[in-house]
């Protein structure tokens, strides 16, 4: 490691489960233990299962007694002097995280909905409207995880320019399972079932072809609160036969590797760390149109499909990249390289480090 902070680190998040998140911190914890002291502190979690206690301190917040911003000012209080990290945290804890006397916390910024009703949008605007106060004698350091997720924030939220730090992939894993594609025989979604990912739509487009293509199969890879009805839709398929749902699987990268065509058509994202790791394997993929995934895949706009709420248009062009699927096949050979440098894990840790160094 090039030059290694020394400051105790504290990684400030909500939830404590396999998050794109906290997989993030994970690496953070793999790549600085041993160099510095973390502790990890999930606001709303009751229960740590992913962070290894014997690298990291874990708090469980919701154990303790007390109101959850009440608990986190004393934290943030009796650690003013370290490096604070926050993940998503919303406007009300970092401005909780300034009010205790933290300096220069990160705030790292991983989505791109700040308000879900015009209630909590005048809300949030009126808390963001004190931090911006408080920055006119205090510091912060913005990280956006897209060019697209700065974009956003900026004119929507905050007038300040964040650092883009894209996530950090570990490349060779996916590498180690690429291969050329050759036949379409499996379709599949990765992800979490969640309001927004358009799960359903992507067993709605199966079922535009599986007439036509009676070996094709469709793969459903993610777990999440939709599960249950994702699995219903699925039942009620006339080719239930062959839609197969996995749940979780923490192997993900063999997943990708037995595929032929990754479809994900999420209405909002700010990164798109599956696809990434599809186009790794070799996986070709088809997406809904945001912004984010350009930076991904740059001018291969073969991938884009489009809106997700003009599904007619996608139903169109997806039937036309089937029946061109030895073009769409070809495309990821061509960008691994490019690929493996941007997104590798190394990159962002080390761009990581040169923050905290400067704490």
């Amino acid at each position: 490691m090039k030059q290694a902070n020394t400051k105790p680190i504290h990684y400030v998040l909500w939830d404590l489960g396999p998050g794109g998140m906290e997989l993030n911190v994970l690496q953070y914890i793999d790549h600085f233990y041993g160099h510095s002291k973390m502790e990890v502190y999930g606001l709303r979690a009751t229960e740590n299962t992913l962070f290894d206690e014997s690298k990291v301190k874990v708090i469980c917040a919701r154990n303790n007694p007390g109101n959850t911003y009440w608990k986190y000012w004393k934290y943030c209080r009796s650690n003013r002097k370290d490096i604070f990290h926050l993940n998503n945290g919303g406007p009300v804890i970092l401005l909780i995280t300034l009010l205790a006397g933290v300096q220069n916390p990160i705030y790292h910024i991983h989505g791109t909905i700040y308000w879900k009703s015009a209630i909590q949008k005048v809300y949030l605007k009126f808390v963001w409207f004190f931090i911006r106060i408080l920055l006119t004698f205090r510091k912060v350091t913005f990280v956006a995880n897209s060019h697209y997720s700065e974009k956003v924030f900026r004119d929507n939220v905050l007038k300040v320019k964040p650092l883009v730090i894209y996530n950090g992939i570990d490349t060779g894993r996916f590498y180690a399972h690429f291969h050329p594609r050759k036949r379409l025989k499996k379709m599949a979604y990765v992800g979490r079932l969640h309001p927004g990912k358009n799960v359903e739509l992507v067993i709605r487009l199966f079922e535009e072809i599986a007439a036509d293509h009676p070996q094709l199969e469709l793969h459903i890879a993610g777990s999440g609160p939709l599960q249950e009805a994702i699995r219903k839709q699925c039942d009620a398929s006339p080719f239930y036969q062959r839609i197969i749902c996995h749940g979780f699987i923490s192997d993900i990268e063999r997943f990708y590797g037995e595929v032929d065509l990754f479809l994900f058509l999420s209405a909002f994202e700010s990164f798109g760390n599956v696809l990434v790791e599809a186009l790794l394997t070799g996986l070709p993929v088809l997406t809904s149109d945001i912004p984010a995934f350009r930076e991904i895949y740059g001018e291969h706009h073969i991938f884009e499909l489009g809106k997700p709420e003009n599904y007619n248009n996608i139903k169109q062009r997806f039937i036309q990249a089937v029946r061109t699927y030895p073009v769409l096949a070809s495309k990821p050979l061509t960008m691994i390289e490019e690929l493996k440098h941007r997104f590798s894990q190394q990159n962002h840790v080390d761009q990581i480090n040169a923050l905290y160094v400067q704490m």
